[in-house]
């Protein structure tokens, strides 16, 4: 089955070039939205090296959490792009690390999406 893109479901070129805003100042804006998070990818643009990804990976491996690149999730920006995955057991992530590749990711402006699980009554 192939991956579904973000430009399958209508975003253009121009809006996967903005990103998600660049600076820990955007981060920290909407971080209140990824807390809580069970899963958290950041996409990572083609032909680019992330710089400082593996002390980020050294600090969530450290954590406790798995951390899988790939070029197959279950939604990519467009063709080319490398989903990084983080996810602990299939656990709540806790807000250190969500809040840490939340700003790696907005420091180097990738897109990045989470996946919080419904909250039982």
């Amino acid at each position: 089955m192939p991956t579904m893109t973000m430009q399958d479901r209508g975003m253009t070129k121009a809006q996967l070039k903005t990103g998600s805003g660049k600076g820990v100042e955007v981060a920290d804006d909407h971080v209140h939205e990824v807390l809580g998070s069970r899963d958290f990818w950041v996409y990572v643009t083609p032909k680019s090296k992330p710089k400082g990804y593996e002390d980020l990976k050294s600090y969530l491996v450290n954590e406790g959490c798995e951390v899988v690149v790939s070029d197959t999730a279950p939604m990519l920006p467009a063709k080319g792009y490398k989903a990084i995955k983080l996810t602990h057991a299939g656990q709540i992530l806790s807000d250190d690390v969500v809040k840490r590749a939340h700003r790696w990711a907005h420091q180097r402006n990738y897109l990045h999406s989470f996946f919080k699980p419904y909250k039982s009554a």
